[in-house]
């Protein structure tokens, strides 16, 4: 995963200097617009990797939206070579209302050998912590999630290690930061 704290949604950071703004990959101004500032979570799948994603948390996700687009590979080799090549593949976004960290935009973008996006969740019904949001068919493909600005604070090594660069290896379940709540309460925020 790379970690983006205090975003500007303009000038995300798809690898070293290649920018793109939320505005172009989910294509809904509006929406955008609530998460400047906010925290950027990417989360890259290896052909090897668990293909399935969950939510991270209690609450309701609304319907999904779907961005038609390209397979481009996701590997850091093609990241750098392809200019906003989230917003060229295959995307679909939803907004997820949690009970504990706000509204979340989940965004899913497609890549090489995926044939298809599949959401498993029901729009509008309640969701738990760890409920399955959906799968990717065969191959790499990514998971993006925005969070408003001051609702979490993403641990210390995994910014570190996205500032220099690298990505960090984490698990389902494994703690990646807390809920900014106030200075003596945190909430756990765990992968999904």
């Amino acid at each position: 995963m790379l970690a983006y704290q205090n975003v500007d949604i303009d000038m995300i950071l798809q690898v070293k200097d290649i920018t793109y703004s939320l505005r172009e990959l989910i294509g809904n101004d509006e929406v955008a617009e609530k998460y400047n500032k906010g925290t950027c979570l990417i989360f890259r799948l290896c052909p090897a990797d668990y293909h399935r994603f969950h939510f991270v948390d209690d609450g309701i996700c609304e319907k999904t939206n779907t961005i038609k687009g390209c397979y481009y590979s996701v590997n850091p080799v093609a990241l750098d070579r392809i200019e906003k090549l989230f917003c060229e593949n295959k995307r679909e976004w939803s907004i997820f209302h949690s009970n504990n960290f706000g509204d979340i935009l989940y965004v899913e973008v497609g890549a090489t050998f995926v044939g298809s996006i599949v959401q498993t969740y029901v729009p509008g019904e309640t969701i738990k912590r760890g409920d399955e949001k959906g799968y990717f068919k065969f191959g790499a493909s990514t998971v993006i999630l925005f969070f408003r600005e001051n609702k979490v604070i993403i641990d210390g090594d995994i910014l570190e290690q996205t500032q220099k660069g690298f990505e960090t290896c984490v698990y389902m379940g494994e703690k990646i930061g807390v809920k900014r709540r106030n200075k003596s309460s945190f909430f756990y925020l765990r992968k999904f």
